[in-house]
């Protein structure tokens, strides 16, 4: 029997995994953003006022969270102030808190570990988002409200702006991560994004979660930052994070995930959803979208 082998073939490292899933999800949401064309537009004029209408309130978010500093208050202030403490406590404890996890892993304990690391994957939970927003549309056609498929829509956007966030502080910070065996205090800003501060996995986590918890009632709330909890756990039980990682992108996801929420709250039914079709036949689909 003749042995065949695939030359030429890598896996993509973390840095291009994270651009094809960042490429995913701002396609995604470029459309999901779209501002809803009338029921007479063309296909052409439909998919261009899509992708127009997308990109604004994609920016109009952006604007309103690159803004948000200018606008807090006292209690916005103290409990900032409050954060970054918590995170610098962590940081402090990061060389004994690891130390006591990996003195005390298992292998099977590594193994339901590495399923919370899938779960919490940037693409995992955009299909995660994607599917509810699938539910919520065909609830909505059944006459249903439109609740679930705004959690979703939101949630997508709230993921989108923690993965970015994270990578822009990644590539800032440049903090080894643990399984380097570098230590706690070893930076090296601007060296790429497979990099330990903050933790993607639990800044996307957090933002999806808060969402749930922000829409829906207790008892989603409670599994979703339970999910969420386990994910980031899972980060420093499988030495790809130290404590103070996660704890930090908890909070940025967390924070995010209130933020767009509440900002997208005052009417869900400000959300359409239209069919879509491409030109000279060649696909369709859904839009969904934000009036403006």
């Amino acid at each position: 029997m003749s042995e065949f082998t695939c030359k030429g073939v890598r896996r993509l490292g973390p840095g291009r995994q994270f651009f094809l899933v960042l490429i995913a999800i701002s396609a995604l949401l470029t459309s999901g953003l779209a501002c809803a064309a009338s029921g007479e537009d063309s296909a052409k004029a439909l998919e261009e006022d899509s992708i127009g209408k997308g990109i604004q309130a994609t920016i109009e978010d952006a604007k309103a969270l690159a803004t948000a500093p200018l606008r807090m208050d006292r209690e916005d202030l103290l409990a900032t102030g409050g954060a970054l403490a918590v995170v610098g406590g962590f940081f402090a404890a990061d060389h004994g808190i690891r130390d006591l996890v990996q003195r005390n892993t298992t292998a099977k304990g590594r193994d339901v570990a590495d399923g919370f690391n899938t779960f919490g994957s940037a693409g995992v939970l955009l299909g995660l988002n994607a599917g509810v927003i699938a539910l919520g549309v065909a609830k909505q056609s059944y006459g249903g409200s439109s609740h679930l498929k705004d959690a979703g829509l939101i949630s997508l956007e709230a993921e989108l702006f923690a993965v970015a966030a994270t990578a822009a502080l990644k590539e800032l910070t440049g903090r080894a991560t643990p399984d380097k065996g570098q230590g706690t205090t070893h930076f090296r800003p601007f060296s790429g994004f497979d990099t330990s501060f903050p933790s993607t996995h639990a800044a996307a986590s957090f933002a999806v979660a808060s969402v749930f918890a922000e829409r829906f009632d207790p008892p989603v709330g409670w599994v979703a930052y339970g999910l969420a909890s386990a994910v980031a756990v899972s980060r420093v039980y499988t030495d790809k994070h130290f404590a103070s990682d996660v704890v930090a992108g908890g909070l940025i996801g967390w924070g995010l995930g209130k933020f767009l929420s509440r900002r997208h709250g005052a009417d869900p039914s400000e959300w359409r959803v239209r069919p879509m079709a491409m030109e000279h036949g060649l696909g369709g689909g859904l839009m969904v979208g934000k009036q403006f």
